[in-house]
Formats: structure tokens, sequence, C-alpha cells
């Protein structure tokens, strides 16, 4: 499983490093048995295949980092037809400020997951990309500025940034221009983003998570953000990292890879 991390010293979950750095984890789940890789082997993998890059949430120190996305690269080679998964880690932060520290990481860490977009982008035949929790600000500041990166899906998980962020005019309005599609997966049942996102994003202003209830306003996604996709999980997922159980949400993953209509508004059944 390749991985790519722009960790201080790959590892740390404290400080961000100066340029992303590559690993081939060889074992599942155990963050010890890798071998550190260039960029030129990466780029050579994607080469004229379909590439789903995943991207973690707050957090998730390296152990839990290998382990999450083992689990998601085997649900992915099941039930979606990627040829190549690729881990992106980031310094999620470990806080008793919870998100309010680690908003500032998420920040700082998208440009090396846009530098990681556009050297795969030119040989693979697509690049989607899929985030959990607040992995979701990573990619869409990644994809803020359409003139500098694009992707075809960014399929964001439990997102935890404001419900109205994908709106005209608001901070990450551009992001949706970046990509063909932008889906958003929501469970009214995710405890975490209940009781604990509007605590760590309270600067933002008090907004319910996007990943709680969807966006804020259905006529405003339907009429103004033509590619954006809703689709609620709470009939299948019941807890903030209850997607990489269920086998419907991987199952929706291959529908949108082969590329036919999908309901602007959906469920996970």
């Amino acid at each position: 499983m390749y991985v790519v991390s722009c960790r201080k010293d790959f590892e740390s979950n404290i400080v961000v490093a100066k340029t992303n750095q590559y690993r081939n984890y060889t074992q599942p789940g155990d963050h010890t048995k890798f071998q550190d890789i260039d960029l030129d082997v990466l780029v050579k993998a994607a080469t004229n295949k379909h590439i789903c890059v995943l991207v973690h949430g707050f957090n998730n120190p390296i152990e839990n980092v290998a382990k999450s996305y083992w689990e998601l690269v085997t649900g992915v080679q099941t039930k979606a037809a990627y040829g190549l998964v690729v881990g992106f880690t980031w310094p999620g932060s470990r806080t008793p400020a919870g998100y309010f520290g680690a908003v500032p990481k998420a920040n700082r860490s998208a440009p090396f997951l846009r530098d990681l977009i556009n050297a795969l982008r030119p040989v693979a035949l697509s690049v989607d990309v899929q985030t959990h929790s607040l992995g979701a600000r990573v990619a869409l500041k990644a994809l803020s500025d359409p003139d500098k990166v694009f992707v075809d899906n960014l399929m964001m998980t439990a997102p935890a940034v404001d419900n109205n962020i994908l709106e005209p005019g608001m901070a990450f309005g551009g992001a949706v221009a970046s990509c063909n599609r932008c889906f958003v997966y929501f469970s009214k049942n995710d405890p975490v983003l209940k009781t604990g996102f509007w605590i760590g994003d309270v600067v933002n202003g008090v907004h319910a998570a996007l990943g709680l209830k969807g966006p804020r306003s259905k006529a405003v996604t339907l009429d103004k953000t033509p590619n954006v996709y809703v689709v609620d999980c709470s009939a299948r997922v019941k807890t903030h990292g209850g997607y990489r159980q269920a086998p419907q949400y991987f199952e929706h993953w291959n529908e949108i890879l082969g590329g036919g209509p999908v309901s602007r508004y959906g469920e996970l059944s």
C-alpha cells in the first residue's frame, strides 16, 4: 500500500514537513513494515490506472492511519474498480482543543495534497479523492483554486466542515469547480459531529457539520451547485468511522466510477 506523508519525519502527528515523503507499506495494518520510495515509483505504479487518494481526519497517529487505510484498500478492491489506492497522511494533531487545534494543520497540509494530485493526474486515467472527517478541509483547501488542480470525483464522508461551505461565495465554493463531481456522505447518527464539531469549529461561526445532515440548503445545492451530490447514509452508518464497515458505501463508489447517472439526493439503503 502506497502512502504519501506531509508529516515531519513521515510520522509526526504535530509538525508539518517541508516536502512530501513516500512509502510502500508491505504488511496489512503494520506501520513498522515499509519501504521508503521515490515519487517516480508511485507515478509508475499509477500510470494508466484509475486512482483513489485517501485523506484521513483529525487525531490519527500513524498506526491508526495504516490500519484504517488497509481496511479501505480491502473494501475498495472488493467493491470498487480502482486500479490503485494511495493513502495521504497529514499531522492531524491530538490536542484537548479538538478540531480547533487541527484546522490550521489541515490548511497547511493542503498544498502537499495538491502536489500529489498534480503528480498523478498526467499519467492516470482518473484521480478521485476520498476524505473522512476533517480530511475534507484538507481536500477542499487543496482544490480551492480550479486553475491549479482538478480531480474527477471528490467523495467526502462525515465531512467536518460547515454545512454551508460549498455554497457560491463561501470559503470553499471554488473547490466545487475543481472536480467533475463532488459527493457528500452524511449520517444523522454521527455522535462526534452531533456533539463535538461546533466546539472545535466555533471560530468559523456556529454551524452544523456538513457530515451530519448534509448541505444547509437543498434548494441552493440543487440550483447553484449542479455537480454536488448528497448521499444520506443514516440507515447504514451509526458511528463517525462506520462508513468503511458498510459494503453499500463501496458499492456506491463503484457506481460513481462507472460514470453513470447518480441521484443528486440519494440514500444508502
